[in-house]
Formats: structure tokens, C-alpha cells, sequence
């Protein structure tokens, strides 16, 4: 009887586990069918209803990291970055394959411009497989565009030197040493670039680029050429030929090339920039009111298909101003001050303009922000402490006058303002420190001495 008894009872446990297998299989069959389904549509271009898809898939399997890692590359193409690193972020809790979520999720960093985020990533991969020399110039392009650039060029040598033939080690190298100043070694890296790749479009114009920088203008020129020979339909290898002319002094021959540039593409709106700039310069060197028509003439046009462009607005104003266009001017540079980035130079006219209109309150914020955007200039400075004086701020002006005396310490000239400031505020004691300070610089200085002595007259009374 006990035998018999066992008998059904073993085929009912059986029949449970068959029924569990094909359960199991049956959720991961459907789960493979849906991330499947997911990729057709991101080969279709259809990034959201993917993403809906590999969310079903999840609903299924949440402990497999496969969907989350999909559906985050689906968020990515829809621009939805967040969502997108949450998904990896999750992936990378339940991935054995630490590699390519870590790689997966600097690239994200990166694109949200997380750069220290993104270098931590690529190290953690690194950690894994230290070979991998394309690793090793990923982590060094996030280094350089998170401001470490030392970090940067050790992570580029190691790269090069574990392939041969790595040219984009040494471009992106070369452009750390341009940003550190060190233009010998920009130079040698991008020439070893365009060895490696002759064909290397970015190295040839990092090259072109470094030489006009530096007014090498024989040593662009090869290269220029070099450039309209391998692509003549192409307008910005004109533009660099014009760029080429301009710095040897040829304006002639510079504007003649930026015509071939519009030749080859007549709604170029940098190459009529380029234009209104070198009809500006002929128009400033010669006093010449037909230049100063046509750089009004290119530059209006750039204004008109390229609104936003802050530069084409300041560069439109100047060629007002040379044509005492003033009320048009003023409009644009107050354009050029609301683009991005800001053009330090417009706030630099418009205080002028504030100045010549008697708005003198206007025309101190107007120099405080090119101060703040270029850094202290002398210029700009005395400017904002003789404007500070118009608006009866003698105290201000002082202030003003003290920090151009430090940039200019052979100077006497701002200490006397500084001084004269000084008394006028009810500071003789101050007055009386800058005066001694300008004196031992000058010693015959006669407005100091006078100053001195009024100092001291109020000090003794």
C-alpha cells in the first residue's frame, strides 16, 4: 500500500518541477523577446517606444542588468541623460560585467560634461585592464576638459606608448601642451599626428591653427595649401588661406581669399565675419568710408543669419562707431552683451558710449564687467576711476586708481589721482600713505608734493 501511495505522490512532485521549469523558461523566453523586440526598435530610430519596451523586459527579470543597460543607451538618444545614468547606475549593481557598464557610464558623464565622475570610471576600468591604450585617451580627454592637463598628457604618454601608430594620442597631446603654453611641444606632437595620419584633417588644422596663432605665416601657408589641394570645394581652407595673408600683412590678398570661401558656400556667416573684420582694419588703417560701407555690408548680413552671434554684433557696432553711427552702435553692442559668450570688449564701448552720454552710473557697471570678464586692465581701469570721480564717488575712485597703481608701479600718474581722491573723500591720512608711496618713486614729483602737503596740513588740524 505504502508503495503505491509514493508512486502518484512522486509524479506529482514531478509535475510541479516540470511546471516551475517551464514557467522559468517561459519568463525568460518572454524577456529575451522583449530586449529583442527593444533593439529592432532602436535600429528603427525609435528610442521612446524602446525604452518602453525594455521596461516591460525589466518588469520581468528586474535582478538582469541587460535591459537597464539598453534602456539607458534608448534614454541617451532621446536626450534624457538622467534617467539614462540611473539606469546604468542600477546596471552596475547587478552586472558582473563591471568593464563595460564602467565604460558605458563615463561616456555618459562625459556627454553631461560630469568630467571627474567620468575619469573615475574610465580609472575603475582601467583597474580591470590596464592595457587598453583607448581607455587610456578617453580618461585623458576628460582629464583635459575637466582642467587637469598633467594628469591628461600622463595618461596620453602611456597610451602612445602602448600602440604604435596611436595619431589621435599625440593630436589630443599636442592640444594639452597648446593649452599649457607649451607651443614647441604642440608643434612636434601635431607634426607627429599628420605623420602617422597625412590625412588627419583635425591635425592639419590644430597645425594651421598653432602657426597663425604664433604669426608663423610661411610655415601655415604649406600646410594651407596642402589643405585646398586635398579638398578644393571645401570653404574653410580658404578662410585659413585668408587667415594666413592677414597675419603677414596682405589684406588684399585676405579678402580676395574669403571671396573664394563664399564661392564655395555664399551663406557662410564666419566668412563674411571674416569679411567685415578685414573691411574694418582697411577702413581703420586708411580712413577709407567705402571700406567702412562694405565691412557694415558683410557684417549686417552675418547679423541677419547668425542673430545670436555675439562677436558679429560687437564687430557691427565698431564699424557704426567708425561711421559715428552712434545711436546704431549703442544697439549693437547692447545685443553683443546678451549673447553667450559674453564679448568682455562690448562692455568696454558701451561704458564709453554711457560716458559720452553723461551716464556715468551705466558706464562704471559697464567697466566693472569687462574688468571682470578680461581681468584688471590700465586703461579700463583709469576710465572707471575718472568716470567713479564724474559720478562724485571720490572713495571708489581711489580704489580704482590704487589697483592701476599696482599694475603700473613706474607710474606716478594714478597716485597723484589716488591721492587727490583721497583728500576729497576725507582721507587725508590715506592721501598722505600714497603720496609718500609716489614720492619714493618720484621725488620731484610736484602734484604729489603739493598733495603731501595738504595731506599733512588736514592731518595736523
Amino acid at each position: 500500500m505504502r508503495r503505491w501511495f509514493l508512486v502518484p505522490l512522486a509524479g506529482s512532485v514531478l509535475l510541479g518541477a516540470v511546471s516551475v521549469g517551464y514557467r522559468v523558461l517561459g519568463r525568460d523566453y518572454r524577456y529575451f523577446q522583449l530586449v529583442k523586440l527593444g533593439d529592432e526598435l532602436l535600429e528603427e530610430s525609435l528610442p521612446f517606444q524602446a525604452s518602453r519596451t525594455y521596461g516591460s523586459a525589466m518588469a520581468i527579470k528586474p535582478d538582469d542588468a541587460t535591459a537597464y543597460i539598453k534602456r539607458a543607451e534608448a534614454e541617451q538618444r532621446q536626450g534624457n541623460f538622467s534617467p539614462a545614468i540611473a539606469d546604468l547606475e542600477h546596471a552596475a549593481r547587478l552586472s558582473s560585467d563591471v568593464l563595460l557598464v564602467s565604460l558605458r557610464l563615463a561616456e555618459l558623464y562625459y556627454e553631461v560634461e560630469r568630467f571627474d565622475e567620468a575619469a573615475a570610471r574610465y580609472e575603475r576600468a582601467l583597474e580591470l585592464d590596464p592595457s587598453e591604450a583607448n581607455v587610456l585617451y578617453k580618461l585623458a580627454l576628460v582629464r583635459f576638459r575637466g582642467g587637469r592637463e598633467a594628469e591628461a598628457l600622463d595618461a596620453l604618454n602611456r597610451a602612445a606608448a602602448l600602440r604604435d601608430g596611436f595619431w589621435e594620442a599625440y593630436f589630443l597631446r599636442g592640444a594639452v601642451f597648446r593649452a599649457l603654453g607649451g607651443l614647441d611641444e604642440a608643434e612636434a606632437d601635431f607634426l607627429r599626428a599628420l605623420t602617422l595620419r597625412p590625412e588627419a584633417k583635425r591635425a592639419r588644422t590644430a597645425l594651421i591653427d598653432l602657426y597663425i596663432e604664433n604669426r608663423q605665416a610661411d610655415k601655415a601657408m604649406a600646410l594651407v595649401r596642402d589643405e585646398i589641394d586635398a579638398n578644393p570645394e571645401a570653404p574653410e581652407p580658404y578662410l585659413h588661406l585668408a587667415d594666413v595673408h592677414a597675419i603677414a600683412g596682405r589684406n588684399t590678398e585676405a579678402i580676395e581669399a574669403v571671396g573664394l570661401a563664399l564661392e564655395q558656400n555664399p551663406n557662410l556667416p564666419v566668412a563674411y565675419l571674416r569679411l567685415g573684420e578685414l573691411w574694418l582694419e582697411e577702413a581703420t588703417l586708411g580712413a577709407d568710408p567705402v571700406a567702412t560701407d562694405k565691412a557694415v555690408a558683410a557684417l549686417e548680413s552675418v547679423v541677419k543669419m547668425d542673430p545670436a552671434n555675439g562677436h558679429a554684433a560687437l564687430t557691427l557696432g565698431q564699424a557704426y562707431l567708425a561711421m559715428d553711427d552712434e545711436a546704431r552702435a549703442f544697439a549693437e553692442l547692447k545685443r553683443a552683451t546678451r549673447a553667450t559668450p559674453i564679448p568682455a570688449e562690448a562692455h568696454r564701448l558701451l561704458g564709453d558710449l554711457y560716458r559720452t552720454r553723461k551716464n556715468h552710473a551705466e558706464a562704471v557697471t559697464a567697466y566693472h564687467v569687462f574688468l571682470k570678464l578680461r581681468g584688471d586692465t590700465p586703461a579700463v581701469l583709469e576710465r572707471l576711476g575718472d568716470t567713479y570721480i564724474e559720478l562724485d564717488n571720490p572713495s571708489m575712485a581711489a580704489e580704482a586708481y590704487l589697483k592701476l597703481a599696482s599694475l603700473e608701479p613706474r607710474r606716478v600718474t594714478p597716485l597723484v589721482k589716488a591721492a587727490r581722491s583721497q583728500l576729497a573723500s576725507g582721507d587725508p591720512d590715506a592721501a598722505l600713505r600714497t603720496c609718500r608711496r609716489g614720492l619714493a618713486t618720484n621725488p620731484e614729483n610736484q602734484a604729489l608734493l603739493q598733495l603731501l602737503s595738504e595731506a599733512t596740513r588736514r592731518v595736523s588740524s
